[in-house]
């Protein structure tokens, strides 16, 4: 899918008329609707293209507009203009349309998400799942008849900011965790009493109770804030919770297997002071534990890699309470 050729902030000039043509996509930051003289009511806008802000203004608002330019929306700036306000540049928007989730793999880094994109998720999650077992492969297809959940979770962050922080990442991450853990399964059977179909079942679905835990923006999925529930109940048990009612309806007379997938998904978490209320006690929860771990914890150190830097170090990674030094990269012969 191309990427659009969107007009950006840097490129706006004083006097610059805006219209439909010219693929003014923004993220609105903030809206407030404020009071003016004569009582009249605007919009005041904090607007985001990805890499610059710009203050903007509505002033004529209708209830169509004030409902598609609201906080957290992506808008499409199909009518408007540029003007200079105390020596600020700011954008006076007339017309705008809402832009359909959809269409937000077309616009580049406006709103941060996975380097691989649907197509290619999709192509690695119909992988895993054509590797697993009839009664396995059962679950994955009720999760994948599960309508709103499954559409979220190949959506939305893996978290508000410690890792995976960005569209589809729940989705990314959860492949990662999944195709090591298999990996490390089929190495280690032979030796020990490992599972591989458990383990690849029980790391694809091992962080679906984020999608109860998150409040996401339904135009952009970005993570707003912790559902009550979250907060209560956390994912890792509502995660449990939801692949327990998947597990009754696939493999209704397998106990066993039932048992210890969902051991799995409540021991994920590896320790009593991650939020885990069970420490793995089977061979398949330690490998999907420790998998899920280390994916987090890389992503975490990326993230302070790709950020602000003393040098060649990153600030305190919170997640690891340290800071990691910038290596020479990938080796090359």
């Amino acid at each position: 899918m191309s990427t659009l050729n969107r007009l950006k902030i840097a490129s706006l000039e004083e006097g610059m008329a805006i219209a439909d043509t010219a693929n003014c996509y923004l993220l609105v930051r903030r809206a407030t609707l404020k009071s003016g003289k004569n009582s009249t009511r605007y919009l005041d806008l904090d607007l985001f293209d990805g890499a610059n802000g710009i203050n903007g203004k509505v002033w004529e608002v209708t209830p169509e507009i004030a409902k598609t330019i609201e906080a957290g929306a992506i808008v499409q700036v199909t009518k408007g203009r540029v003007a200079r306000y105390q020596n600020a540049l700011q954008l006076v928007i007339e017309a705008a349309a809402a832009v359909p989730s959809e269409m937000l793999d077309r616009l580049g880094d406006l709103v941060p998400q996975s380097s691989q994109s649907a197509e290619d998720l999709m192509r690695r999650w119909r992988a895993l799942a054509d590797t697993l077992d009839a009664p396995r492969h059962a679950v994955i297809a009720e999760f994948e008849n599960s309508a709103q959940v499954w559409d979220l979770f190949r959506a939305i962050p893996a978290g508000k900011s410690m890792h995976h922080n960005y569209r589809r990442g729940l989705w990314e991450h959860s492949l990662n965790v999944a195709e090591i853990s298999f990996d490390l399964a089929r190495r280690y059977e032979s030796r020990y009493p490992v599972n591989r179909m458990q383990v690849l079942l029980g790391a694809m679905l091992h962080d679906v109770g984020k999608v109860f835990e998150f409040q996401v923006n339904a135009s952009t999925s970005v993570v707003e804030r912790y559902t009550d529930s979250g907060k209560l109940l956390g994912h890792v048990y509502m995660g449990a919770a939801f692949v327990e009612k998947l597990l009754k309806r696939a493999v209704p007379d397998d106990a066993t297997l039932r048992m210890e997938i969902l051991h799995i998904m409540l021991s994920h978490h590896g320790e009593y002071e991650f939020g885990s209320p069970k420490q793995p006690q089977t061979m398949d929860a330690l490998i999907v534990s420790m998998v899920d771990n280390l994916d987090a914890n890389l992503d975490a150190v990326h993230i302070g890699l790709s950020g602000e830097m003393d040098e060649n170090w990153t600030k305190t990674i919170f997640s690891l309470q340290r800071a990691f030094y910038r290596t020479t990269g990938s080796y090359e012969e």
